[in-house]
C-alpha cells in the first residue's frame, strides 16, 4: 500500500483547500521528507487527514460523528461551513480514492458526515453505504485501523513508555501496540468453554442423583412386579366373563330392537296401501288417458305450433303495414326540414348526390373561415406578446383602441428620444459604441477608487500600529526598574529567612530534651535514667517566642515576591515580543504603502481632472448619468422600432377581419343555422334520412315475406287438421280441442307418474322388509338365553365395577414399574453421555490446564513473550542500522522488570533502559517502532511511513546517524518516509519539506518545498 495524494479542506487550523501530491516533484526525487512547523501549526493534522479519509477515525479522538465533532470542537475549522479529507492510494487491487466530507445546512447546523470510495482508473464510485467504506478500505489495503496507525504512523511516546514499564504493564502495552488481544480472548474462551462443559456435566450428575432418589428398593420392586402379575391374571379371567355377558346383552338388545322395527314396518305398510288406493281414485284414470294420448303427441304439438305461427304472421303483417305508413310520413317531414335548414329540395332518388355537393361547398367555406380565424387569433396573440414590454392597456383584438394607443405611444417616445439625442451625436457614433466607452471609463475610475481606498487602509493600519507601539512602549518603560526592585527585595528576604532558620534550628536542638520528657508514659522506663516514675513529665510550661511564625511569614513573603517577579518578567517578555512584532509589522506596512503609492501614481494619477485629492464621486456620478441616458436612448430606439412593426401588424389584422366577414355572409346564404353546429346538424339529418329510407325498405321486405309464409302455414294447418281429427275420432274424441283438454301438463304428468312409481316402490320395500324382520326375529329367539335383559344389565354393572377396580390397581402398578424402568434407562443414558463428553472434552481440559483462566492472562503472557522475542529480534536488526553500541533484551530473573540494553561498547554490559539518556531512549524506541511496522506489514507491502516527533532529544551526531539510517531504509525498501519535527538541523538535512506556518488568527497554511 502506498499513499499517492492527500487533499483536504478546512481541517483543524488548516483553513481552505490544500493538497500534497507524492507522485510529483519534489517527492519523485527524494521520498524522504520532513513535515515541519511550530507547535500547533497542524503537523499532526496531516496524519489525521489520512486516517479520517480511510477509517473515519482520528488517533487522538477516536471514531468521528456529528455529535463528537460538536462535543469536542474538532476537525471543522472555526467559522467554516464545510470540510473534506481525501486520500488516493495504490494497492494490489488498483488505485482508489477515499473521501470523507461534512457540511452545514442553511441554519448553520452540521449535517451528517459522508464517505465514498472511487476507483481512480474507471473514475466510478463504488456503490457502498458510508458505514461500509472503512471496511472496504480495510479489505483493499489489507490492514485494519489499529494495524494501519501502528505500521504507517509511528508515535514515539508509546514505545518509550514500553521500554521502561514493569513486565506486567509491558504485556498489556505490547498487547495494545501489536493488536494481539486475540491471545487473551482465546485463553478466556478456553476457560469459559471448559467451565461450560464442566457445568453441563455437573448438571447431568445432579440429574442422576435426582433419578436415583425416585427409585424403589429392589425387594419392593420385585413385590410390585408379582402383585402386578396376579392382578393381570384376575383381570383376564374377569374380562372373559364380562365379554360373554356383554355378548348376551347385545343379543337380547338386538332382538328387542328387531321386534320394535317389525311393528313399525307393519304400520308403515298399512299406511302405504291406503295412499296407493287414494291415488287410484283421484289421479289414476286421468294419468292413463294422458298416456293414451301420448300416441298423438307429435301431431297435436305440430297442430298447436302451426296455429300459433299463423297467428304470429298475421300480427307481423299488421305491424309492417303500420311501420311503412309511419316511415312515409317521416320522409315528408324530413324533406320539409332539409328545405328550411339547408335550402335543398330532395327526393329518395337524388338525396345522396345533392347532399354530397352541398356539404363539399359549405365545408370549403367553413374551412376558409377557420383558417382566417386561426390566422387572426395567432396574429392578435403575437401582437399582444410583442407589446408586453410597452405596457399596452388595450388588446390587439380591439383593433381601433389598440391602434389609437399605439399612435399615442409612438408620438410620446419620438419626442423623448429626440430630447436625449440632442446631448449626443448619434450620427458619428452609435449608441452601442458610446455605451462601451462610458462603461470602460467607469471601470477605470472604480479601479482607481479601490486602489485609493487600499492606500487609505494601509495608512490607517500604519497609524494604528504606531499608536499601539507607543502604548506598549509606555507600559514597558517602568518594568525593568520594577523587576530590579523586586529582585533586591527577594535577596533581602532570602538573607533574613536563612538567619531565622538557623536560629530556629538551634532552638529546636535545645528543646529536644523537653520533647523527650513530653513523650514519657507512666510505668514505662525513661530512655535516659530508666526510672518508672516521671514526676516532672507533666505541667511543663510552654514557651513561645514567635520565631517559627516569623519563618513561615518570611517564606510566604518570598513566595509572593517570586510570583510577582515571574509575572513581571513574563509581562516584560510579552511586551518585548509585541514590540518586536509591531516594529516588523510597521516596517512591512511602510514598504507596502510605498509600493502601493507608486503603483497608484503610475497607473491613475492625471487620468481624470476630478481625481485631484482623490475625489471620485462627481466624475462617477456624471459617467453613471451618461450611461443611464445612453441606456434609455437605446431602450427608446428599440421600442420605436417595435411600435413601427406593431403598426404594420395591426393593419394586417384589419385585413383578416374584412375577409372573415365576407366568408360568413357566403356561408349564411347556404346554411341558416349556427356555423359551429353545421357538421352535427347535417350529420344528424343525413343519418335520420338514411335510417328512415332503410326502415321503409326493410318493412316492405318483411311484409312480403310474412304474407308468403302465412299462406304456406294456413295450407299445412288445413291438411294436418283433416288427418289428426280422423285418428282422434277412433278413440272417442269428437274434436281436436276435446282431446287437448284431456292432456295433462308435461310437468304434472311427470309428477303424477313419479308419485305412482314411488308408491309402488314403497309397497314392495315394506313387504320385503317385513318378511326379512320376521326371519331375523326367529333366529335371535333361538340364539338368545332365557334370562331377562334387566337382570343381565345388573350383573354386567357389578362385573364392570370389579373390572374397573382391577384396571386402576394394574395401572398404578404399571406406572410404578414403568417409572422404575424409565429412571434406570435415563441414569444409564446419562452415565454414557458423561463418559462420552468427558472423553470428547479431554482436549478442553488439557487446554484449560495449559492456557485457560478467567482473565486470559495465562495464554496472553505466554503469547506476548513470544511476540516480544520476535519484536526484539526485528528491533535489534533495525537498531544495528542506527547504532552498533546497543542491543535490546528481555530482563533476567534477578534484573529490573524493565527491558535491558546490552552495551557492546562496555563489553556487553547489561543496563536497565531507565539508565539511558533521552537520546538513547529515542534511538531504541525508534528501532522498536520500525520493528513493529515490519511485524505488522509482513504480509502486506507498505510503502508509506510517517514518524511523529522525538528527534529533539538526539545530539547532532546521533541525529545524523538516525537520518542516515532512515535514508538507507528508504533506499532499500523504496518506502516514502515522512518525518514530523521542528528540529532546525533536521530541517537543514532533509531538503524536501512540507512546511506549515501560522498567522495571528490561529489559521495555518501549507507549502511544499
Amino acid at each position: 500500500m502506498k499513499i499517492l495524494k492527500i487533499a483536504f479542506q478546512n481541517i483543524n487550523s488548516l483553513r481552505g483547500e490544500h493538497s500534497i501530491d507524492f507522485t510529483k516533484a519534489p517527492f519523485l526525487q527524494n521520498s524522504l521528507f520532513a513535515i515541519t512547523g511550530p507547535t500547533g501549526s497542524g503537523k499532526t493534522t496531516i496524519l489525521d487527514v489520512i486516517s479520517l479519509a480511510l477509517f473515519n477515525q482520528v488517533p487522538r479522538l477516536g471514531k468521528m460523528s456529528t455529535g463528537e465533532i460538536l462535543k469536542k470542537g474538532a476537525l471543522l475549522t472555526r467559522n467554516q461551513t464545510e470540510a473534506y479529507a481525501r486520500i488516493t492510494y495504490c494497492c494490489k487491487e488498483g488505485i482508489f480514492t477515499s473521501t470523507w466530507s461534512i457540511s452545514t445546512n442553511r441554519n448553520g447546523k452540521l449535517r451528517d458526515y459522508h464517505m465514498e470510495i472511487t476507483d481512480a482508473q474507471s473514475e466510478s464510485i463504488i456503490d457502498l453505504k458510508k458505514s461500509d467504506v472503512p471496511g472496504k478500505n480495510e479489505e483493499l489495503i489489507g490492514l485494519n485501523y489499529d494495524q494501519f496507525i501502528k505500521s504507517v504512523v509511528l508515535a514515539q511516546g508509546e514505545f518509550a513508555k514500553f521500554l521502561q514499564v514493569p513486565k506486567k504493564e509491558r504485556g498489556a502495552l505490547l498487547e495494545k501496540i501489536t493488536g494481539t488481544e486475540i491471545y487473551r480472548r482465546i485463553g478466556t474462551e478456553v476457560y469459559l468453554k471448559h467451565k461450560e462443559r464442566a457445568k453441563e456435566l455437573d448438571l447431568k450428575r445432579a440429574k442422576i442423583e435426582t433419578y436415583k432418589e425416585q427409585l424403589l428398593d429392589e425387594s419392593e420392586f420385585i413385590n410390585k412386579q408379582q402383585e402386578a402379575e396376579k392382578i393381570a391374571s384376575e383381570r383376564t379371567k374377569l374380562k372373559k366373563e364380562f365379554d360373554a355377558l356383554s355378548n348376551e346383552i347385545k343379543l337380547k338388545t338386538e332382538l328387542e330392537k328387531q321386534e320394535n322395527e317389525h311393528f313399525k314396518t307393519q304400520k308403515q305398510l298399512r299406511e302405504a296401501e291406503e295412499k296407493h288406493q287414494k291415488f287410484e281414485e283421484e289421479k289414476g284414470g286421468k294419468l292413463r288417458r294422458n298416456q293414451e294420448l301420448q300416441l298423438f303427441t307429435e301431431e297435436l304439438n305440430r297442430w298447436l305450433t302451426l296455429r300459433e305461427k299463423a297467428a304470429e304472421k298475421n300480427k307481423e303483417i299488421t305491424a309492417a303495414t303500420k311501420a311503412i305508413q309511419h316511415a312515409t310520413t317521416q320522409r315528408e317531414t324530413l324533406k320539409q326540414e332539409i328545405a328550411t335548414s339547408f335550402r335543398l329540395d330532395v327526393s329518395p332518388a337524388n338525396f345522396a348526390q345533392k347532399l354530397e355537393n352541398y356539404k363539399r361547398e359549405v365545408r370549403q367555406l367553413i374551412a376558409e373561415r377557420s383558417t382566417i380565424g386561426a390566422t387572426y387569433t395567432n396574429s392578435a396573440k403575437h401582437i399582444d406578446s410583442v407589446a408586453v414590454p410597452l405596457n399596452f392597456t388595450a388588446k390587439a383584438s380591439t383593433t381601433e383602441a389598440f391602434q389609437s394607443e399605439l399612435n399615442e405611444k409612438q408620438a410620446l417616445k419620438n419626442t423623448h428620444y429626440k430630447n436625449i439625442a440632442e446631448q449626443f451625436d448619434f450620427r458619428k457614433h452609435s449608441i452601442e459604441i458610446l455605451q462601451t466607452a462610458t462603461q470602460e471609463q467607469l471601470r477605470q475610475l472604480r479601479l482607481a477608487e479601490k486602489a485609493n481606498i487600499q492606500l487609505s487602509n494601509l495608512k490607517t493600519e500604519r497609524t494604528k500600529k504606531t499608536a499601539e507601539l507607543e502604548t506598549i512602549t509606555g507600559q514597558q518603560k517602568g518594568l525593568p526598574e520594577t523587576i530590579e526592585k523586586i529582585t533586591q527585595q527577594l535577596e533581602l528576604k532570602e538573607a533574613q529567612l536563612v538567619a531565622k532558620q538557623k536560629t530556629l534550628e538551634v532552638e529546636n536542638l535545645q528543646k529536644q530534651l523537653d520533647d523527650y520528657r513530653n513523650e514519657l508514659k507512666p510505668d514505662v522506663p525513661c530512655p535516659l535514667c530508666g526510672s518508672l516514675e516521671h514526676p516532672f513529665a507533666t505541667h511543663i510550661p510552654e514557651q513561645e517566642n514567635g520565631l517559627k511564625s516569623a519563618v513561615e511569614q518570611l517564606e510566604q513573603e518570598l513566595k509572593n515576591l517570586q510570583k510577582e517577579l515571574i509575572e513581571k518578567q513574563a509581562e516584560l517578555k510579552q511586551f518585548t515580543q509585541q514590540t518586536s512584532v509591531l516594529n516588523r509589522q510597521i516596517e512591512e506596512l511602510k514598504t507596502q504603502l510605498e509600493t502601493a503609492q507608486r503603483e497608484f501614481d503610475a497607473r491613475f494619477k492625471g487620468m481624470y481632472d476630478v481625481v485631484e485629492n482623490y475625489s471620485f464621486s462627481a466624475q462617477e456620478t456624471r459617467l453613471e448619468k451618461q450611461a443611464d441616458d445612453l441606456a434609455l436612448a437605446k431602450k427608446l430606439q428599440d421600442e420605436l422600432t417595435l411600435l413601427q412593426a406593431l403598426k404594420e401588424q395591426i393593419e394586417t389584422l384589419n385585413t383578416l377581419i374584412d375577409q372573415g366577414k365576407k366568408n360568413t355572409a357566403a356561408i349564411q346564404q347556404l346554411y341558416s343555422g349556427e356555423i359551429p353546429n353545421f357538421e352535427s346538424q347535417i350529420s344528424t339529418t343525413e343519418t335520420t334520412w338514411n335510417r328512415n329510407e332503410q326502415n321503409i325498405s326493410q318493412q316492405q321486405q318483411l311484409l312480403k315475406i310474412a304474407q308468403q309464409t302465412s299462406a304456406e302455414i294456413t295450407e299445412r294447418l288445413k291438411t294436418l287438421t283433416t288427418s289428426l281429427l280422423g285418428n282422434l275420432q277412433e278413440k272417442g274424441y269428437t274434436t281436436i280441442e276435446k282431446a287437448l283438454e284431456q292432456r295433462l301438463n308435461a310437468s304434472v304428468a311427470q309428477s303424477w307418474t313419479q308419485e305412482y312409481q314411488k308408491l309402488e316402490t314403497e309397497l314392495i320395500r315394506l313387504k320385503t322388509l317385513s318378511a326379512k324382520l320376521i326371519e331375523e326375529i326367529k333366529i335371535l329367539q333361538q340364539t338368545a338365553g332365557s334370562k331377562p335383559l334387566n337382570e343381565l344389565l345388573e350383573e354386567q354393572l357389578t362385573q364392570k365395577e370389579n373390572l374397573d377396580s382391577l384396571e386402576t390397581a394394574a395401572a398404578s402398578l404399571s406406572r410404578l414399574i414403568l417409572n422404575q424402568e424409565q429412571y434406570l434407562g435415563w441414569i444409564s443414558d446419562l452415565k454414557i453421555q458423561i463418559e462420552t463428553e468427558l472423553k470428547d472434552a479431554e482436549h478442553w481440559h488439557i487446554l484449560n490446564d495449559l492456557i485457560g483462566d478467567a482473565t486470559g492472562n495465562k495464554f496472553n503472557d505466554f503469547a506476548q513473550d513470544l511476540t516480544l522475542a520476535q519484536l526484539l529480534q526485528l528491533a535489534n536488526k533495525r537498531l544495528l542500522q542506527l547504532t552498533d553500541r546497543y542491543r535490546i533484551d528481555q530482563p533476567g530473573d534477578e534484573e529490573d522488570d524493565s527491558l535491558v540494553a546490552i552495551d557492546d561498547h562496555m563489553g556487553g554490559q547489561r543496563r536497565s533502559i531507565k539508565t539511558l539518556s533521552g537520546g538513547e531512549t529515542f534511538i531504541l524506541s525508534l528501532a522498536l517502532a520500525l520493528a513493529l511496522s515490519d511485524l505488522a506489514s509482513r504480509n502486506i507491502e507498505i510503502n508509506s511511513l510517517f514518524i511523529d516527533e522525538g528527534f529533539g532529544t538526539l545530539d547532532p551526531e546521533t541525529l545524523d546517524q538516525t537520518l542516515d539510517t532512515l535514508e538507507v531504509l528508504q533506499a532499500e525498501s523504496s518506502k516514502m518516509i515522512g518525518v514530523i519535527s521542528h528540529v532546525d538541523s533536521l530541517k537543514e538535512r532533509i531538503a524536501t519539506q512540507i512546511q506549515l506556518t501560522q498567522n495571528g488568527q490561529g489559521y495555518s497554511t501549507l507549502r511544499v518545498i
